[in-house]
């Protein structure tokens, strides 16, 4: 009598023992069936090709087919247009962003140049003047034109070897500077130290405890308009520097700055650690505006001495009286080097 043949669930029976064990011996023993039993049915499973019927008794897993992991393109372009729309409103909101002046009277702005407040050649007995006189003199407000710290970063890292302050006093001395001196800053823009040592997120952090009154902080550029209650303005374009250089002329980039920006009054930048103030009518655009580059207060400079450069001993900062009051555009502003009589003609003119 020939043996039947064998069922397909047999064989799926055979190699599911097979597969849970092994070997076929233990598989035999465990189930009480013979070896052989098994071993037969299994090659027959594979004659068979029975893997389809298997897979179909137990709930394999479905994984994403290659690429469908990645973010739809259309989300892709509907996230990039969300976040250049948000960008660009921001950007708008600091092109020419206005400054309400409270009351009709002059008001003096003291344009700081580069602190570097950690080094070792910071005219800190300067500074300390300045900050005290920006402090106490009624109707005076301060603009930081950056790199208020070395903050030196890459290869130049190595620098802090050279200086006596370390990386936490140097964060302490710009928190005093920002947030304890006194000193009414209006503007406080970030240079190309900042830049390099990567310490603008934390001056943000450090400009959330000012208290009511959150500084403006840029990078590298502002343009502000000081607005006084009788609608009289002053446009300002300060920068850490301006494109353009010129060995004749040490405002070069201020001129061309005020010659092709937009009617300003005021184009000031420093950066190269040299001072001068220049002033003249331009007939075309109806205003005579003051081009400022600030020396900055970093003194000792071994590597200036080394290509050179003589070193300065004026205009670390300057500060420009605003008078909304004057019939004239050259009586309008006036630049003071001597920081301390610039405070006292505020204070008389304020009178």
């Amino acid at each position: 009598m020939p043996t039947p043949p064998f069922t397909d669930e047999e064989c799926i029976e055979a190699v599911k023992l097979r597969n849970q064990y092994a070997t076929t011996v233990e598989a035999a023993e465990a189930s009480g069936k013979g070896w052989h039993w098994i071993q037969r049915r299994v090659k027959e499973a594979e004659r068979r090709h029975l893997q389809t019927k298997m897979q179909k008794s137990v709930e394999m897993p479905t994984f994403i087919t290659e690429g469908d992991e990645e973010e739809p393109i259309e989300e892709i372009i509907d996230r990039m247009s969300k976040n250049f729309e948000r960008a660009k409103k921001a950007q708008d909101a600091r092109k020419w962003f206005p400054i309400a002046i409270m009351e009709q009277k002059p008001i003096g702005v003291l344009f700081v140049g580069d602190p570097h407040v950690d080094d070792n050649g910071c005219a800190w007995p300067i500074l300390r003047r300045h900050a005290e006189i920006a402090k106490n003199t009624e109707g005076m407000f301060a603009v930081n034109i950056g790199d208020v710290a070395n903050d030196w970063g890459g290869r130049l890292i190595k620098k802090y070897a050279d200086q006596d302050t370390s990386v936490h006093t140097a964060r302490r001395l710009v928190e005093w500077f920002l947030l304890k001196s006194g000193i009414p800053w209006i503007v406080w823009l970030h240079g190309n130290h900042q830049h390099m040592g990567g310490s603008m997120p934390l001056h943000e952090e450090m400009n959330k405890r000012y208290g009511t009154q959150h500084v403006p902080m840029l990078d590298w550029e502002a343009r502000f308009i000081l607005q006084f209650p009788d609608g009289a303005e002053f446009r300002i374009n300060a920068a850490h520097d301006f494109a353009g250089n010129s060995m004749w002329n040490p405002i070069h980039g201020a001129v061309k700055a005020a010659k092709f920006g937009d009617n300003i009054d005021v184009a000031v930048c420093g950066h190269k650690h040299n001072w001068a103030i220049s002033q003249w009518e331009q007939a075309e655009q109806g205003n005579s505006p003051l081009m400022i580059r600030v020396r900055g207060y970093k003194h000792l400079d071994d590597y200036a001495r080394r290509i050179g450069k003589y070193e300065q001993e004026e205009g670390q900062s300057v500060l420009v009286i605003f008078d909304p009051n004057s019939k004239t555009s050259t009586g309008r502003m006036t630049a003071f080097v001597d920081i301390e009589k610039g405070a006292d003609y505020l204070t008389w003119l304020r009178r």
